[in-house]
């Protein structure tokens, strides 16, 4: 089980290329909005985010930031922030998912020295625009109407393509890493444990939004 958007563009070419391997394989893949509350027999669910359910075991598969985005349009208009305190003035664009508290963006001084211990802070946006759907959001700030707080993986083609910009840079927002979620039930099959290892190597190696 997996994201929507995750789940085609990374999760579903990887199952091809699995089964591929693994020939006697089946396969079933959901994908839901929302995967941490409709995920309860499944055997695999990747999870982008902070885990909460001591019921999974999480194996890492890749790190991903968030980066705060808008279009070139939108910062010509609006003006560019400079400090996250900034955004209260402008249009924020959030998403709605996995329970959390989207109107809260954490963020730390990214400018600091290695041995310097940065202080979290964190602001509470308003939201202009709010959706359950990532593409969405995204797609609002490619449009111009906003300031999108989204993971790399769904962003970073965008911003290499001069789509949209990244901002506050000095600034590192909480991120979301990419875990593949297993039950802790007793008796997780032999192929259960080859997908994740096989998971692991392809997104281990560079994560595809790098």
């Amino acid at each position: 089980m997996s994201s929507f958007g995750f789940g085609r563009i990374h999760i579903a070419p990887l199952i091809a290329r699995f089964a591929d391997a693994y020939p006697s394989v089946r396969v079933t893949l959901d994908l839901s909005e929302k995967p941490w509350t409709e995920s309860k027999t499944a055997d695999v669910m990747i999870h982008i985010g902070t885990v909460r359910d001591s019921s999974w075991v999480a194996h890492l598969l890749a790190r991903n930031a968030r980066w705060l985005c808008a279009s070139p349009a939108y910062l010509r208009r609006r003006g560019v922030p400079s400090h996250p305190r900034d955004l209260l003035e402008h249009a924020c664009l959030c998403v709605r998912e996995n329970d959390e508290d989207v109107t809260l963006w954490r963020y730390r001084n990214g400018g600091r020295t290695q041995t310097a211990r940065a202080r979290t802070d964190a602001i509470r946006v308003t939201p202009a625009f709010t959706s359950n759907d990532g593409e969405v959001v995204r797609n609002w700030a490619l449009a111009g109407l906003g300031v999108a707080l989204r993971s790399e993986w769904d962003v970073a083609p965008f911003v290499r393509r001069g789509e949209l910009q990244r901002i506050l840079t000095h600034w590192n927002f909480e991120g979301a890493d990419v875990v593949a979620l297993v039950p802790t039930r007793q008796g997780i099959s032999a192929r259960v444990t080859r997908f994740v290892d096989f998971l692991k190597e392809h997104f281990h190696t560079k994560p595809p939004w790098r």
